[in-house]
């Protein structure tokens, strides 16, 4: 994919390559994030427009709160191998530097399910706004702070990532 968006790029202006290329874990980051929210609302939305809200009643809050934690954990894995082959190129090559950033990004993005569950139970479930803008200002900001903490926290380069494998 990444090649695509290069061959894209060069396609454009110098001036504009230039801005890309400056910036392009921010892009890159942006792009996969983009497709990370369309995982993320795909996966929401279409188990909640299949549900009849006014028959569930009260059970509708708990149902929409099931239908963010679903879309969580495929959104959550889909931006973990993204992100980490071609947003931060990470450099891990041993199992036990995998799973590191591995746990370390699904404990970081913790912060953005609990986020999202909880605007999805209040806004959708009980105050019934609407699925379709509710969830797409949950992902804006989602995606702000899981950017923050896979930099600071989850991809950044340690001795870890490029020590070589011990023991099989």
């Amino acid at each position: 994919m990444n090649r695509l968006i290069l061959w894209f790029v060069r396609l454009m202006p110098k001036k504009i390559q230039s801005i890309y290329f400056k910036y392009e874990e921010i892009w890159l980051y942006l792009f996969y994030g983009a497709l990370t929210t369309l995982v993320s609302m795909v996966t929401k939305l279409i188990p909640l427009y299949l549900a009849n809200a006014d028959a569930m009643g009260d059970f509708y809050t708990i149902y929409s709160g099931a239908c963010a934690t679903f879309s969580w954990i495929c959104a959550v894995t889909f931006a973990f191998f993204t992100n980490r082959a071609y947003v931060f190129k990470s450099t891990a090559n041993t199992r036990r530097a995998f799973w590191k950033e591995f746990i370390n990004f699904y404990a970081g993005r913790l912060l953005s399910f609990f986020i999202d569950l909880g605007i999805t139970m209040v806004f959708i479930g009980w105050l019934r706004w609407s699925e379709f803008w509710v969830t797409l200002a949950a992902q804006i900001i989602i995606l702000i702070i899981n950017y923050v903490i896979s930099k600071l926290f989850v991809f950044r380069k340690t001795d870890d990532n490029t020590q070589t494998e011990k023991q099989g």
